[in-house]
């Protein structure tokens, strides 16, 4: 399960889970889908789209800072936390935030 602002959709399949939801402010109505990928002995693999494109993709390693990504010419950033079994996730256009999510890990 994970949970997300605005009209949010959960999907989970064996070692993935993706949000789907919209961005709010003034992003507002712009789709925006995260998956968690998880795999014994692996970091989790992050993958992020913004209007049906992917933007953002990299694992749980090389995120310490976050990942980054581009949209239309907007810096992305993708910060997601470690919290037992769930993950805080935080988008950020611009330096600005822009959407968050807690995503929990796949059994």
């Amino acid at each position: 399960m994970a949970l997300a602002a605005g009209a949010l959709a959960v999907t989970a399949q064996a070692g993935t889970v993706c949000v789907e939801d919209t961005l709010p402010g003034r992003l507002a109505d712009t789709p925006v889908r995260l998956c968690m990928e998880t795999a014994d002995g692996r970091a989790a693999r992050y993958t992020l789209w913004l209007a049906h494109v992917q933007r953002i993709d990299g694992d749980q390693t090389s995120h310490g800072e976050g990942l980054q990504g581009d949209w239309h010419g907007h810096a992305l950033h993708l910060r997601c936390t470690d919290t037992d079994t769930v993950r805080h996730c935080a988008l950020t256009v611009d330096g600005e935030p822009a959407w968050r999510a807690v995503v929990e890990v796949p059994p």
